[in-house]
This record gives structure tokens, C-alpha cells and sequence, in this order.
């Protein structure tokens, strides 16, 4: 009986941590808030991810004002910077655009969320 639940906890475990680390890949809530506010413009997250490195992303992010400035006279562009959702995410927003900036090495393939680029 000791042996079952030895070999349960073991198998729990390694599910846990095998989870874990396929959750970390990247943040899907930073993600999906991208996709919602910004592919239509910008393409998807990895893609517009690409387009700086990690020095400009967090000029952009950091900057008090830059990402309005940016998009000023684009009504569509200025709803998903100052909605709810981004200020919310905006945190994780940087940090996923980071992570997969021009310089980063980060190279993504296929998963539920994304497959290719469209931009």
C-alpha cells in the first residue's frame, strides 16, 4: 500500500512540474491581451515583439506618455492603450514583449494560441 502512494506522490509530482513548465513558455494573459488590443495593427505578439529590442520596449513601457504619444491621431491605437485591460496587463505586456524582443533568442513555434505570422 506504502508503494502506491510513493509511486501516486512521484507521479503527481512530475505532472505538477511538467505542467509548471509548460505554462512558463510565455504569459498567455499578456498574450491574449496583445491579440485582443493590438494584432489588428501590430500582428501578432511575436511578431510585434520582433520589431524592437529589449532597450526600446522598456523606453516605450517606461516613459510616461510615449505609448499615447505614439499613438496620437489613431482612435483605435489610443482605445487599446488607455482601456482598462492594457493598464492592467501592462506589467506582463512588457515582460512578454521582452522576452521575445529582436535580440532575445526567443524563437516560437506552434501552440494552441499561435501558429505563424499575421501581420
Amino acid at each position: 500500500m506504502q508503494k502506491i502512494n510513493i509511486l501516486s506522490l512521484t507521479f503527481l509530482s512530475l505532472l505538477i512540474t511538467t505542467g509548471s513548465y509548460a505554462a512558463e513558455r510565455y504569459d498567455t494573459k499578456a498574450f491574449r491581451t496583445i491579440t485582443k488590443l493590438c494584432a489588428s495593427c501590430h500582428g501578432t505578439p511575436f511578431y510585434q515583439a520582433k520589431q524592437n529590442d529589449d532597450d526600446d520596449w522598456e523606453y516605450y513601457f517606461d516613459t510616461q506618455g510615449k505609448l499615447e504619444k505614439i499613438h496620437k491621431g489613431n482612435t483605435k491605437g489610443m482605445g487599446a492603450v488607455s482601456s482598462p485591460l492594457f493598464k492592467k496587463n501592462k506589467k506582463r505586456i512588457l515582460k512578454l514583449l521582452i522576452e521575445n524582443s529582436k535580440y532575445s533568442g526567443a524563437v516560437n513555434g506552434c501552440d494552441a494560441n499561435f501558429c505563424g505570422t499575421n501581420h
